[in-house]
């Protein structure tokens, strides 16, 4: 990483919806600057790590409650969504280094 990638903190977090506009986003109609494509690794780990957490959080807490399920269920969910995410930017953009 350059001094440039390492300030996390600058970095706005995209939303859900950023993150369904861009899955449909075609790569091949932007030009992927080495600073977009650093953004978008480190908010694709963010991303990652955050459904990683809810998911073990929802685990940990069922009750067997429905309320416990539909909170694994949105988990489970997000994570799937993260993921998929994950696998369309290591395929559309390189990775700087």
């Amino acid at each position: 990483m350059n001094a440039q990638t390492e300030q996390a903190p600058h970095y706005e977090e995209l939303s859900s919806a950023d993150y369904a506009a861009l899955e449909v986003w075609d790569p091949t109609q932007v030009v992927i600057t080495p600073r977009m494509a650093a953004r978008l690794w480190l908010q694709t780990s963010l991303r990652l790590t955050r459904a990683q957490k809810e998911l073990h959080d929802a685990i940990f807490a069922n009750d067997a409650s429905e309320e416990a399920k539909d909170r694994y269920a949105e988990a489970r969910a997000e994570l799937d969504s993260a993921e998929a995410w994950a696998l369309h930017v290591a395929r559309n953009i390189p990775r700087h280094r």
